[in-house]
């Protein structure tokens, strides 16, 4: 649960990003993945202006801000990754499971999770300097929110299968 949250945060701090993980066939009628992910990515930029009322200036450090973080948070979501399916491949049935290697992905895996999770500490510092906490905490609703409908959209699309 803990890591589905962090995971989460994550996304949300890519603003678009859960619809990313949406791969839409192209085909007649709907928009290329690509497409969809730069229209959402629009939609919401132009809300959070719009709702958290703010300049230009501070859109613009906003922009830099969430770039910074979630290209950081993108590599370390790789490394994770490739760490899970290390230890994956050791905790695999029927396959005795190296000790030394379990524990040492099982630190690494958790010592990404604390970085990943820091990430979010340190973009919040970084928002504090041009947001004030009011624009900063509707700007976390917002991003939950789209995260939810995103994950709802996934679900959907998981069962319609």
């Amino acid at each position: 649960m803990r890591h589905q949250m962090i995971r989460t945060m994550a996304l949300l701090t890519l603003v678009a990003a859960p619809l990313a993980a949406q791969q839409l066939a192209p085909g007649p009628g709907r928009p290329r993945a690509d497409e969809l992910r730069h229209r959402v990515r629009e939609r919401f930029t132009e809300r959070v202006q719009q709702q958290l009322d703010l300049s230009q200036d501070q859109m613009s450090r906003l922009r830099s801000t969430v770039g910074t973080f979630a290209a950081e948070r993108r590599e370390l979501e790789t490394h994770q990754r490739a760490v899970r399916d290390a230890l994956a491949g050791q905790l695999r049935p029927g396959v005795a499971a190296s000790k030394d290697s379990v524990a040492r992905l099982t630190d690494s895996l958790l010592a990404l999770r604390v970085r990943y999770l820091e990430s979010f500490r340190a973009e919040q510092q970084e928002m504090a300097a041009y947001l004030d906490p009011v624009q900063r905490a509707r700007l976390l609703v917002m991003r939950e929110r789209l995260l939810d409908r995103a994950r709802e959209l996934r679900h959907r699309r998981r069962m319609d299968r």
